[in-house]
């Protein structure tokens, strides 16, 4: 039997998950302005590494990742990745518009934006547009889709995939999107791509949602139902710590470099390409007749890619475009806010249905 002092921990910790999770944008936008008056925690947070004796240097960023996946993994509900063994069309046809969607929308501005805006202002923009667009799914929509009671399964499966299939994907749709590079820039980029989506971090994504699955099967349902509050506080405080983190990082560099015309266009852009996403998977879900939960999977999985790979790419081949990597850096900052603005909407509508549910005669 319980005692009351570990029943009103527990009860703490789940009202605190509660809140979190209510005001999750508020206190996302606090992280980005806590990086921009104080990035010294966060890049202190960044600059933590391990160094095993026989291996590479392993980044308080990437434990955090691995954190985030593990819990992620531990709140599955098994019946989930049935059905999507059972229905691998889902996936099929959500890696084709993940990448195939965005980068249709970057082509198309890439045809008028232009002649309306000028290339002085565009050219660098576009570009990054088109390395965000490339990017295969960012880990961090797995915690949003927990968050929003996702399917999770689909979530994983969704980054999981991307990431080993963008060393091809990624050079390819960038070429297709009409922004080609030399050679050598091509080589540099498939070199990068492939070593951040390569063995050694395919093991941070792949172990750590299977020591998660494993220890929700051995723990089974009722335990891990016991313990979601707090996998999910888990879960939300290392997003946040992630994202003060990437944050102080970018955030000095947004307000010093660029003049408020770039960074507003840059926005705009970005936002674009966010809700192309979440209105392509909307449309899909309502194609496939899929459930909430799925619903939810594909409007982060199809609207937050990983711009922290983008940044790399871009620091690495077109360090001499500032323009890359304000667009990027303002790409990573909207995508969380306007997944915040999706949680609170998918919640509120959620509250609705089960609210119309109960008066139904």
């Amino acid at each position: 039997m319980a005692s009351p002092l570990s029943s009103n921990g527990a009860t703490h910790l789940a009202a605190l998950a509660s809140w979190i999770h209510k005001n999750f944008l508020w206190l996302l936008v606090a992280s980005y302005l806590l990086a921009a008056i104080l990035p010294g925690p966060g890049l202190a947070i960044r600059n933590l590494s391990l160094t095993p004796p026989a291996g590479d240097k392993v980044t308080a960023p990437l434990l955090l990742l691995a954190l985030l996946l593990f819990c992620a993994a531990a709140v599955v509900r098994w019946s989930q990745v049935r059905s999507l063994i059972h229905h691998p069309g889902i996936l099929l046809v959500g890696l084709i518009a993940i990448w195939i969607v965005p980068g249709i929308v970057v082509s198309l501005l890439g045809w008028f934006l232009p002649s309306l805006l000028g290339e002085y202002v565009t050219t660098g923009m576009l570009v990054g547009l088109a390395l965000v667009a490339a990017m295969p799914v960012a880990n961090s929509s797995v915690a949003w889709s927990q968050n929003g009671r996702g399917n999770i399964a689909l979530s994983l499966g969704l980054v999981v995939l991307t990431i080993v299939l963008s060393p091809l994907a990624t050079p390819q749709l960038l070429n297709w999107m009409g922004f080609v590079l030399s050679e050598q820039e091509t080589a540099q980029c498939e070199a990068l791509v492939t070593k951040f989506s390569g063995a050694f971090f395919i093991i941070w994504v792949i172990l750590p949602s299977l020591a998660g699955g494993v220890i929700n099967r051995l723990a089974g349902p009722q335990r891990i139902e016991n313990a979601r509050g707090t996998l999910r506080l888990i879960s939300s405080i290392t997003l946040l710590t992630l994202n003060y983190a990437n944050a102080s990082l970018a955030m000095p560099k947004v307000l010093s470099n660029e003049g408020a015309k770039a960074v507003v266009v840059s926005a705009v852009l970005a936002i674009l390409l966010s809700i192309t996403g979440m209105l392509s998977a909307w449309l899909l879900s309502r194609w496939l007749k899929l459930g909430d939960e799925s619903r939810v999977s594909l409007v982060f999985g199809f609207s937050m890619k990983h711009t922290g790979l983008a940044l790399v790419l871009a620091g690495e081949v077109l360090e001499t475009e500032p323009r890359v990597i304000l667009m990027i850096v303002i790409a990573t900052l909207l995508q969380h806010i306007i997944a915040g603005v999706a949680d609170w909407f998918l919640a509120r509508q959620a509250r609705r249905d089960r609210a119309h549910r109960t008066v139904e005669p």
